[in-house]
């Protein structure tokens, strides 16, 4: 799958996880905000995820079944594939913004804020 390589490819290229202590006060300062990225799948615990629970989690969703993905809420009739694609990218792109506030990025966080703080 074209798509599984790409994104193998861009997880290698996510730094390393930050100090456990850096991951569980970001997700407990995003949780103060009732921050929750959008995503089409259940994923649990992603405000704590790492690489490799990452890596895993992709890994998951590449391969659930018609009736798994029936039992998220799609219809029979849905691409399923198509919704797997988009999810993998939603979850790589909030995983990138993860590692940026993990980080201390202010640009990230200026995201954040803007979409929660500054009504």
């Amino acid at each position: 799958m074209k798509s599984e390589r790409m994104w193998k490819k861009v997880l290698k290229e996510f730094p390393c996880d930050a100090p456990a202590d850096k991951i569980e006060s970001t997700a407990r300062v995003l949780e103060g905000m009732t921050y929750e990225p959008v995503l089409l799948l259940k994923t649990p615990g992603f405000l704590r995820i790492g690489r490799m629970a990452l890596e895993k989690e992709l890994d998951r969703v590449v391969q659930l079944t018609t009736k798994e993905m029936m039992a998220e809420g799609f219809g029979p009739n849905a691409n399923f594939n198509e919704f797997k694609a988009k999810h993998i990218q939603l979850l790589i792109y909030h995983y990138s913004l993860l590692c940026r506030l993990r980080s201390d990025d202010p640009a990230a966080w200026d995201i954040i804020n803007e979409l929660y703080e500054d009504d």
